[in-house]
């Protein structure tokens, strides 16, 4: 008797049946041997037995050594073992060869530091009173340097006619060696002039014969293409006068001889592991502007932009020779911004008075390397009462400068022909009458930098590809 539910027959068991599986037959996994065992088992369970997986521990001593001496393995290894070293050789060759061959970096330019700040000539003989303490002292000039942004101070003939070795009688022994002392200790360097040449008859070294030679013949002049007499200069230069506190060394005019002369005593001394300089090119601004025009100045200081000049200047004779302080203050500001070093001189307690800030900001303003190194070009104007130049220095700022002299007309100037001036810059200076500015003062097109009358102009700007 059949029973239907749920759409399926159901009738008794028979033996047509499907045949059942042996469960024990059946492999569950090609992995590890896995045997399932149902022999009377307790309560219908079945037993599995597993064994254990066969793990590779690599070749054995004895199975490796059957390969040393394996002619196909001693060539790989050799292969490998020379490959490695070779390829390590040559990355060692080629990173040599890349040093050699890549372009060297020019080593920075800089100054010495007889070129760097404007120099302070001072008179200990008229000391100037600048703490108005009632008493002039050393520490007066030291103050002063402070207060210009001067590291450099100019003591005149310090050296005796009669006797190298010596201090001048000119100076009262005591005053002076303070002085030397004051600048030392407040780490101003000092400079002062060279040997004179000629000498007096009462000279040390002209009235000893076996000094005979540094003297041209017949003649109390120095020969300075003695090589002893340098030698000698290097010696005093570098242990008497380097104690006294006294590193440089400025001679007036130097022809060629003497020239080279400066180049060897120099070295001399630098040889003997001391910070000392002899330098040549003074120039006496003064003396120019005794019959002053643009022209015959912008010549003046273009003629020592191959070498580097020293411009002596007194700024309060100049307010006399220009009849106009504008005008002397413009002219002060030039020196401090072209090629070369100023020298200043005369600068009598009055001046000080309204000038120290102005000359304080050119010094500070003189610290920027496109100043002191970069490349001097003067602009054709189009106005003979007009100067302006640019320096340009490659990675760093540029600047422009322009002064207007003439006492009425208002001009523009336009930079851009210089190599290197881009289209824009930033205002940085202006001097317009008795006012000084520094600072961002705003942008200009540097192509038409307006320009009233006495005033000038300093733009700082990003170089353009050179």
């Amino acid at each position: 008797m059949t029973e239907e539910k749920n759409g399926l027959a159901h009738g008794p068991a028979n033996s047509e049946m499907a045949p059942q599986e042996d469960g024990t037959k059946v492999p569950l996994t090609d992995e590890a041997g896995v045997k399932f065992s149902s022999n009377n088992p307790p309560n219908g369970d079945s037993k599995i037995d597993i064994k254990p997986n066969q793990v590779f521990s690599g070749l054995t001593k004895e199975e490796l050594m059957k390969y040393a001496d394996d002619p196909f393995w001693v060539r790989l290894r050799w292969f490998l073992f020379i490959l490695f070293w070779g390829g390590w050789l040559a990355m060692l060759v080629m990173a040599i060869v890349i040093i050699i061959q890549t372009p060297r970096c020019a080593p920075k330019e800089s100054l010495d530091w007889v070129q760097e700040t404007a120099i302070l000539q001072y008179d200990v003989r008229h000391a100037v009173d600048i703490d108005e303490n009632g008493e002039e002292t050393p520490e007066d000039m030291v103050k002063l340097a402070a207060n210009l942004g001067m590291k450099t101070v100019y003591l005149e003939d310090l050296i005796s006619t009669f006797n190298f070795e010596n201090l001048n009688g000119i100076y009262n022994a005591g005053n002076i060696t303070a002085a030397l002392k004051a600048a030392k200790d407040a780490g101003l360097h000092v400079v002062t002039d060279f040997v004179p040449s000629p000498v007096p008859d009462t000279n040390t070294w002209y009235q000893n014969t076996n000094m005979s030679d540094f003297f041209e013949p017949n003649s109390r002049k120095l020969d300075f293409s003695n090589q002893g007499l340098l030698d000698k200069l290097v010696d005093l230069f570098s242990t008497t006068w380097k104690d006294r506190g006294v590193l440089g060394f400025i001679a007036d005019n130097a022809d060629e001889t003497l020239a080279n002369a400066t180049a060897i005593i120099t070295k001399g001394i630098q040889d003997k592991d001391v910070d000392g300089h002899v330098v040549y090119g003074v120039k006496d601004v003064n003396h120019q502007l005794n019959t002053f025009s643009v022209e015959a100045y912008q010549d003046f200081l273009e003629s020592g932009a191959d070498d580097w000049s020293y411009f002596k200047f007194n700024p309060k004779q100049a307010e006399s020779e220009l009849s106009s302080k504008d005008l002397a203050q413009l002219v002060t500001m030039s020196l401090f911004l072209v090629r070369g070093t100023p020298i200043l001189h005369g600068l009598e307690k009055d001046y000080l008075k309204n000038q120290t800030a102005f000359i304080k900001s050119l010094s500070e303003f003189r610290e920027k390397e496109s100043v002191q190194i970069g490349d001097m070009t003067f602009l054709n104007t189009t106005s003979e009462d007009v100067m302006a130049f640019a320096r340009v220095k490659k990675g760093t700022p540029g600047c422009a400068v322009a002064v207007n002299f003439h006492q009425y007309n208002s001009t523009e100037i336009d930079f851009r022909s210089i190599a290197g001036v881009p289209e824009k810059g930033d205002i940085h200076l202006k001097l317009s009458g008795a006012t000084m500015e520094s600072g961002e003062l705003g942008r200009t097109d540097l192509s038409k930098v307006p320009l009233q009358p006495l005033e000038g102009v300093v733009v700082l700007f990003v170089p353009a590809d050179l």
